[in-house]
């Protein structure tokens, strides 16, 4: 199954650059002015590993699909 999130940003460019290469093989589509939906298939996590993706992800604000629940980006 892939990831499907609502990330809070104003701009695709700071997801792809959270994302790195793999952005390109995702799909990032706006949604309004502040947040984008982000899909990510399966292939692709099973390429690179869901751990990977999720730690990226965790840099951004952003609503995971089937959690059901906003994520804050992780303090270090």
């Amino acid at each position: 199954m892939g990831i499907q999130v609502i990330v809070k940003t104003g701009s695709a460019s700071e997801i792809a650059s959270v994302l790195g290469t793999i952005a390109t093989d995702c799909e990032i589509f706006p949604i309004d002015e502040a947040n984008w939906g982000v899909s990510i298939p399966t292939k692709l996590i099973d390429a690179v590993g869901e751990k990977s993706i999720r730690v990226a992800l965790d840099k951004l604000v952003h609503f995971d699909l089937w959690a059901g629940s906003w994520k804050m980006p992780l303090q270090v």
